[in-house]
């Protein structure tokens, strides 16, 4: 594919998909680290705790297992879609083809609890849809780069 030099809209699209990455992979960080320090206080308490109460210990390990095996894999699906339909046609030059992903993620996002990520995907959207307007006053047209 060709490099297509991207204007300031487009530019600025690309810094805020980019920076919705690093808070993504941040907060899935900081979630694991905070599990998995949960799951050794809560073992180290059943070992010294002297109950031999497998029960007790299975209850947490039960909900938190079920919040590692679902969220988690969710929070590394939308890293990846993320970058791989918005910010990598960004970095193309593919701007119109990252225009729809940008607005149904970022709404999406939003309301499942990314406010912040999704906050910037659709401000991302705002300056895709500049970015286009801008090309075509130019004459460059950038909706047949799809």
């Amino acid at each position: 594919m060709e490099y297509n030099r991207l204007d300031s809209d487009a530019s600025t699209a690309k810094t805020l998909v980019f920076v919705a990455l690093i808070l993504e992979v941040v907060v899935f960080i900081i979630g694991l680290l905070g599990v998995l320090l949960f799951l050794a206080a809560a073992a180290a308490f059943s070992a010294s705790s002297g109950t031999g109460n497998p029960m007790s210990i299975n209850v947490g390990f039960s909900f938190f297992g079920l919040f590692i095996f679902i969220f988690f894999p969710i929070a590394i699906i939308w890293v990846l879609l993320d970058y791989f339909l918005i910010y990598k046609h960004l970095s193309q030059g593919e701007v119109a083809a990252a225009e729809s992903p940008a607005l149904i993620l970022g709404v999406i996002q939003l309301v499942l609890g990314g406010i912040i990520t999704g906050l910037l995907l659709i401000i991302a959207w705002v300056k895709i849809r500049d970015s286009m307007r801008n090309s075509k006053v130019k004459g460059q047209d950038r909706s047949d780069l799809q």
